[in-house]
């Protein structure tokens, strides 16, 4: 791994801390002999649901900290190493302060979304360490301006020769020209559209003698294909925003209901137990 990875920050200082955690929590419970059922109203579960309450706001205060730009307050990787850990080390907390008791109240939802908060942080992290350096792939090394105007650009080209051309491949480079990046929100998630106009024109074209023949038809077969490739590359890269910004939309909404769900649970233990 690299020295910047977030699972080695420091030498895995919060990797350590977590397990700890982990151990501490773990032998505490099993040490614990309470006269009733282990559950959440014992004093071990009264600190295993405090800690557990504790860590829930920090790790929400990741956000807050990751736009504090000129905050001196450790790094962002730092936080983002402890967002990681301690939030998976929530499992073993929190299941230890229910005393696997469960049912249908607002405890156990307080619980059950915890949970989904931390499998789609899960499915975040792999998002973290997959995406980013694919879609910078996807681009290679241009903007999405350049990408645009290099599109642009070879379509120029293709009408400087169409007066060369045949009427059919005037209607095809035309088509090509008005060609929709997705024409469904859907294909933004596949990264794939069927009824691409580009494909198409280069697919016909490579059917007929224009791909074959030197000329004009021929250029303006070889500029269709690299237009084609430019576009899937451009098509790559959005289907890998679309599933970062899908990520967003759970993890961060997610979190708030967990907030307010976590909330209601204190108040009501503490007013209405």
């Amino acid at each position: 791994m690299s020295d910047n990875n977030i699972f080695n920050y420091e030498n895995g200082r919060w990797f350590k801390w977590t397990a700890a955690l982990i151990i501490a929590s773990l032998v505490a419970y099993i040490a614990d002999t309470p006269a009733i059922k282990p559950n959440g109203g014992t004093w071990l579960g009264y600190t295993l649901g405090t800690i557990g309450a504790v860590l829930i706001v920090w790790l929400i205060l990741f956000g807050v900290r990751k736009r504090a730009y000129g905050s001196n307050m450790g790094t962002v990787r730092g936080w983002l190493s402890a967002h990681v850990y301690l939030g998976l080390s929530l499992i073993v907390v929190a299941t230890l302060h229910t005393g696997f008791e469960f049912g249908w109240n607002i405890h156990t939802a307080a619980y059950a979304l915890m949970m989904f908060v931390i499998v789609s942080g899960i499915w975040g992290v792999i998002i973290y360490f997959r995406n980013p350096s694919l879609m910078g792939r996807a681009l290679h090394g241009m903007t999405l301006e350049d990408m645009a105007k290099s599109m642009r650009d070879l379509d120029k080209q293709c009408r400087n020769l169409l007066p060369q051309a045949s009427p059919s491949t005037k209607d095809l480079v035309e088509a090509s020209a008005k060609v929709e990046v997705f024409s469904s929100g859907l294909q933004r998630f596949t990264g794939i559209n069927p009824s691409c106009a580009t494909t198409a024109t280069v697919d016909a074209m490579s059917r007929s003698t224009a791909a074959s023949t030197a000329g004009p038809e021929q250029e303006i077969y070889l500029l269709q294909v690299k237009k084609q490739q430019l576009i899937k590359r451009l098509r790559n890269y959005i289907r890998l925003r679309t599933w970062v910004e899908l990520w967003l939309m759970f993890h961060v909404p997610l979190s708030f209901a967990l907030l307010a769900t976590l909330t209601a649970h204190i108040v009501s233990v503490f007013f209405y137990w």
